[in-house]
């Protein structure tokens, strides 16, 4: 667990500065915020749904532990995924996240996409828990055009054009939440948190599982969830191709084997994909007023 920052004064302790969220605390778009066990929270209201964001702080320089030992992809199961996790995985290795971001502690959901974007794209949106669920069938131009793009052009709900994605790194720092373990629970597979494997023939309402300890819920299975990167076979490769067609996704889904949402899988898809397995979590870039809700 991490300890939280507490803002006693206009400003940050000279010593938590580097923890703080640029343009200080509370953020200029949040209609609500506070410090609990997980850290800041602060939430984003638009058209009346609200989506809690949590701040994750900066590694700091010592970086985090990113990738999956040869044992645990070793320990893999089915051949092919081992020989897929053995060429595009690494070992571990420390990689700085800075500065902090705020992070989404859900995946989109439906009623927060249609607050956003309108027309509800989603295969399982029927039934009063649909609206909870997360919007799935929406491809990575999808999320860009309609989403993304549409809060920059909309002043009015104040994150300018901060929203975004989150980097495969920034990704995976989320979802590990300081562990190095396969899940952020330990190395075993866990059907009592976590929705995969086709265990309720669909996606499920997105806090019914606990979250991390960062706060973030679903960040192994649910839904497959769009990073910003193009797709590079070696992460650790900056003179590796990228591929501009394809775009990283993480975590799992609903339907797929637990293998597939441990921290460290790397997959793509295309990015003109969209499929009911399929949705996304973003980000918000960090205000740069030095005296934002001052």
């Amino acid at each position: 667990m991490r300890t939280a920052i507490r803002r006693g004064t206009r400003m940050w302790p000279a010593e938590d500065q580097w923890r703080a969220p640029v343009g200080d605390f509370p953020p200029p778009w949040a209609s609500a915020w506070g410090d609990d066990v997980y850290g800041l929270w602060a939430d984003l209201t638009v058209n009346g749904v609200t989506q809690r964001m949590r701040w994750i702080e900066p590694s700091g320089d010592e970086g985090f532990w990113m990738g999956a030992s040869k044992a645990e992809r070793d320990a893999i199961t089915y051949k092919h995924v081992r020989d897929w996790a053995n060429n595009v995985e690494s070992e571990p290795r420390r990689v700085p996240v800075k500065p902090g971001f705020w992070l989404a502690d859900t995946p989109c959901t439906q009623a927060f996409w249609q607050a956003v974007a309108g027309k509800n794209p989603s295969h399982f949106s029927k039934g009063p828990e649909a609206p909870e669920r997360p919007v799935e069938q929406v491809s990575w131009n999808d999320v860009i055009e309609r989403f993304i793009d549409h809060f920059a052009a909309t002043p009015e709900w104040g994150t300018e054009d901060r929203l975004c994605l989150p980097t495969e790194v920034e990704w995976e720092y989320a979802c590990r939440a300081g562990t190095r373990s396969a899940y952020w629970w330990g190395d075993t597979p866990d059907d009592t948190r976590a929705n995969w494997n086709d265990q309720h023939s669909g996606t499920t309402p997105v806090k019914r599982y606990a979250p991390n300890p960062w706060g973030l819920y679903d960040m192994h299975g649910n839904v497959w969830e769009w990073c910003a990167d193009a797709w590079r076979e070696r992460l650790k490769a900056p003179e590796a191709r990228l591929d501009e067609s394809a775009r990283v996704v993480r975590g799992g889904s609903w339907v797929s084997p637990p293998v597939y949402a441990r921290a460290a899988y790397r997959y793509w898809r295309p990015r003109v994909l969209a499929y009911h397995s399929q949705g996304f979590r973003f980000a918000l870039r960090s205000s740069s007023r030095p005296e934002a809700g001052a």
